[in-house]
Order: C-alpha cells, then structure tokens, then sequence
C-alpha cells in the first residue's frame, strides 16, 4: 500500500487522505489509462472487470438491467461510483440521483435502469462489474438488506479499498489468481461494513449497545425482561425493540443471551466451579438451559469450551 500512495503522489503515513472529487477523478482516470498500454487484452478476466468512463450525450448512455444478456442462473454484480457530474438510478418507480460523493450497486438481470439524464452535463464513474459466484452470491445478499444508492465519500476505507483494487486492477499487480481473489475478498468485505455503518451509524449504535451491556451485567445473576429495560429508558416494549434493532441490528433479548454466555465463558475459563453455579451467577435458570443456549451459540457444550480453554 506505501507503493501505492508513493505511486500517486500521496502521504504514505495517514490513514484518511483528504481527498477532492478533483483528486479522485484525476487518479481514477490516470489508473485506467494505464490499460491502454497492453490494448485492454486483460478486459476479459473472469473475477473482476474495471473502468473508468465519462458519458455526456443522454440518448447514448441508457442501461437496463434485464436486457443486457445475463442469464438469471449466472447472475453477476455491477457496481459504479460517480467521480464527476450526476446520474440515475431506477428501481420500482423510484429514482435516485448518483451525484459525487455516492455510488450504486445492482444485481444483473434484475429490473433496474441507470442512465445519464438529460439535465446533467457529464457523468464520470468508475466501475466494477463482478462473477465469481461467491462473492455474486454475497452482494445479492446485500442488496436483498439495503438501498441500491448510498454515500461514497473521499477518505473513507471503503473508498480507499476501491481505489486500491481499481489500480491493481488495471495494472495486472497480482502475481497469481489466488492473490486476485484474495483482493476480490477485501474489497467484498469491506463493502459490506460500509453498508452495514451506513444502515446502523456507530454513535447511536454504541450508546444503546453500552447501556443494555451495563443493565445487564448489573442485574446479571437475575432474570429480567424487556420490559423492565423499556421502562428504564421511557419507552414501550415494542418502541424500544424496535428503536434497538433499527440501530444495531439486534433484538435486545439476543444481545442481552450475548452479554450473559460471553460473562459464562469467562467464568469457565477462570473458574473451577461448576456449571450449577454458573447458570445461577449469569442468569439462566439451571445448568441444563445454560448448555442449550451455550451449545446454540457456540456450537459446542460449555465442558468441552472449559477444557479446550
């Protein structure tokens, strides 16, 4: 990655670079010109394919997504970050625009539309378009969790990841496939944590996390409901579950089971004593619903997580 940075006139030591849609635009393009070199001979890779487009004339730049050949049984992603100018995408009567600053992501064939409209001069982007069928499989979950348009600011990881992976890319910097689709793999995760911020942000998230953690490790040797906790912070039952799962995508029992096996597994580590007087210190009403749950969770019973500790 320092070669990289050095590559592009950036600081080598920061994290975030303090990116321009300018900046971005300019490197984006520069990395995608290097493809004329070899007369784009390696457009046909069967991971990943790249590049990096300005489209000014609307009449000519007008995509639908069940018409461009794709068969339903080999479904395969595309994925586009404006650098410059605005586009559109459509999805079931509803538009977005896809200004600077945002990207789109769409499942192929499905029934979508993205086009340059008439009122917007330009639009420059970037683009993947992806097949390996695991990582199709992945995204197509996604989709099925969030929006089809969502921010891409300059600085972000995911930002940078993309950037990264555009470069390699188009300069063939992967010694053999094994290390192309292990970059494939980063660049898949770390597009799902940037969709997963954007639907739960971090603040909220956190306080909400925090505060239940504390509520039930204090109360932890006893039994307690939703309620109780609902009631603490003002709220109805069904306000605060559903308050909780829109910010954490957790129901709060779930997380509050989280809390009291983590606080289990830690006694079997440092203890001796035994799982009777486990259940009873973390909340479960015996051993017996204590190794359920454990064995639920963990995929293992509490005796074997102690001796394999």
């Amino acid at each position: 990655m320092q070669k990289y940075r050095q590559w592009l006139g950036l600081p080598i030591n920061s994290r975030f670079v303090n990116y321009t849609s300018h900046t971005l635009k300019t490197v984006f393009e520069r990395a995608y010109a290097t493809r004329k070199d070899d007369g784009f001979r390696h457009l046909g890779g069967h991971l990943v394919t790249a590049g990096c487009e300005t489209r000014t004339i609307p009449a000519e730049y007008r995509w639908h997504g069940l018409r461009r050949g794709e068969r339903a049984e080999f479904p395969r992603i595309t994925f586009q970050a404006t650098l410059a100018g605005r586009g559109k995408f459509e999805r079931n009567g509803r538009q977005w625009d896809v200004g600077v600053g945002q990207a789109f992501f769409a499942v192929l064939p499905s029934r979508h539309v993205y086009f340059l409209p008439e009122d917007s001069p330009e639009w420059t982007f970037f683009w993947f378009h992806f097949s390996h069928p695991y990582v199709v499989q992945r995204i197509i979950a996604m989709a099925k969790r969030h929006p089809p348009v969502f921010d891409l600011k300059p600085g972000t990881d995911f930002q940078t990841q993309s950037l990264s992976l555009f470069e390699r890319i188009c300069r063939q910097r992967f010694e053999d496939a094994f290390e192309e689709e292990n970059a494939l793999f980063e660049w898949m995760l770390s597009f799902e944590r940037h969709l997963h911020h954007a639907s739960y942000p971090q603040a909220p998230k956190k306080a909400l996390l925090d505060t239940l953690r504390d509520f039930t490790l204090t109360n932890l040797a006893r039994s307690f409901g939703i309620e109780e906790i609902a009631r603490q912070a003002g709220l109805s039952r069904s306000h605060y579950c559903h308050r909780f799962k829109a910010a954490t995508g957790l129901a709060p029992a779930a997380y509050v089971l989280e809390v009291r096996l983590a606080e289990a597994r830690k006694q079997l580590r440092k203890t001796e004593a035994p799982l009777k007087e486990i259940a009873a210190a973390v909340g479960f009403a015996d051993a017996n619903h204590l190794c359920k749950a454990f064995r639920r969770q963990y995929n293992l019973s509490p005796g074997a997580y102690r001796r394999h500790a």
